[in-house]
């Protein structure tokens, strides 16, 4: 399937989703070609929408490539953890961290 347009493997993707009824915890994010619904969905924001995923409905999936674009709602940032505080497998606040120029990790705030 991997050979298969985008708009091949959802359509797949979609009957499978169908035809064997699944449900919740499987869930099938939604999915449009039509602009103004797309609008509709950046309304969503202030649910935790964090922004769009666009794809070529012709193109087939490319292992190890990124084929599809997203257009971000709000303003983001990699960061990686640095350090935590409290054990690791319950971490009470994680302590964030970017590169700067130099190579040289540098904080960037916590979480709480």
């Amino acid at each position: 399937m991997t050979g298969w347009p985008y708009a091949r493997r959802r359509a797949a993707l979609e009957s499978l989703f169908a035809g064997r009824r699944l449900q919740v915890p499987l869930t099938l994010c939604p999915s449009t070609t039509a602009p103004a619904t797309a609008r509709g969905w950046l309304e969503w924001t202030a649910a935790g929408l964090e922004g769009l995923c666009f794809m070529r409905l012709d193109e087939p999936y490319v292992r190890g490539a990124r084929s599809w674009r997203k257009y971000k709602v709000r303003a983001t940032a990699d960061a990686i953890v640095g350090a935590v505080t409290g054990s690791l497998a319950a971490p009470r606040t994680v302590l964030p961290g970017r590169y700067d120029a130099a190579c040289r990790l540098q904080y960037t705030g916590r979480s709480s």
